[in-house]
């Protein structure tokens, strides 16, 4: 498996240009933040549910209860381990108590595991990995709204279960339920499956794009080594931690070679790009949780390839 083709190099460029793309629409006044809600609620209504109900249907390996409770108990326990290493990492960097202290564990151990982990891997891997991606993330949005806004906020965890009852997690169970009972190649859903697709390759353009206008609003006055503590801490949890973690879990301890596959692209990526949105609504430090998503996105062309290098020969990839 080539880890430095072109197609690799194409879907990192490609997020890029699309960020740059929203943050230049922003910057000319033609997206307003009028608009941020709206096409925010499209990709979190429309676009991803149709992106899940497309790759999960019809998915053959998918094929049973059991298999799919693991793809998406990989999908939480990463986001788990990924905030309390960074917990961990920051009381290493001796992070003050507080706000800072939690934003930085919570936006450090949340990669990007869609919008760049979805067109890494389908420029890696054929679209049934794709489809295993998407049900591995379904677990990590349980964890993220879950256990992560927990974190965040200090609240139960039980508060933030109502989370779970979105579009996201619905086509998630419509669409494990078609495939569990052997409807998938039906004509009917074949027909579904088809107009999802349609409707699903907006996903990720648009929620890139939309990713672009928001830095826009929050980049003003952004100094790129202003706060070394947080640079060099996200490095830690990001660049060497968490990437060592992934692939050791996925060499000793799990057999499923799709499921393989998707940690080892999850061991490659950056931290998540939006978590910094979900940090403002929970009223955490949103100038932490900025930085630690552009301080890995801006190195992303240099450390995702070199991981995924070293992840293909770890699993014999």
């Amino acid at each position: 498996m080539n880890v430095f083709s072109a197609d690799v190099a194409l879907a990192i460029a490609r997020l890029g240009l699309l960020i740059l793309v929203g943050w230049f629409l922003a910057h000319r006044g033609w997206v307003g933040p009028h608009a941020r809600q709206p096409l925010m609620r499209l990709g979190l209504w429309v676009f991803f549910p149709a992106l899940i109900f497309d790759r999960v249907s019809s998915n053959p390996l998918i094929h049973s209860g059991p298999t799919a409770l693991l793809y998406l108990g990989a999908g939480f326990l990463m986001i788990i381990v990924g905030i309390l290493v960074g917990r961990a990492v920051a009381a290493l960097f001796r992070f003050p108590p507080g706000d800072a202290k939690r934003t930085f564990a919570y936006a450090s151990g949340i990669n990007n595991f869609g919008y760049l982990g979805i067109p890494v891997t389908a420029a890696l891997f054929d679209q049934d990995v794709v489809g295993v991606l998407l049900v591995h993330n379904v677990g990590v949005e349980a964890a993220v709204w879950t256990f992560g806004v927990a974190f965040l906020s200090g609240a139960p965890p039980g508060k933030s279960l109502k989370q779970l009852a979105q579009p996201m997690t619905v086509a998630l169970a419509v669409a494990l339920a078609i495939n569990f009972a052997g409807l998938g190649e039906t004509a009917a859903i074949h027909f579904a499956g088809q107009f999802c697709h349609t409707i699903g390759e907006c996903a990720i353009p648009i929620g890139t794009i939309l990713t672009g206008i928001y830095l826009h609003e929050t980049l003003q006055g952004f100094k790129f080594i202003a706060d070394a503590r947080v640079s060099f801490g996200v490095m830690a949890v990001r660049w060497l931690v968490m990437p060592v973690i992934l692939l050791s879990v996925a060499c000793w301890f799990i057999p499923d070679p799709a499921l393989r596959k998707v940690m080892m692209v999850q061991a490659a990526m950056p931290a998540g790009i939006f978590t910094f949105l979900i940090v403002e609504l929970y009223k955490g430090d949103v100038s932490v949780a900025l930085r630690v998503a552009v301080v890995t996105v801006a190195f992303c062309p240099l450390i995702t390839p070199l991981w995924l290098y070293v992840g293909s020969r770890w699993l014999g990839l």
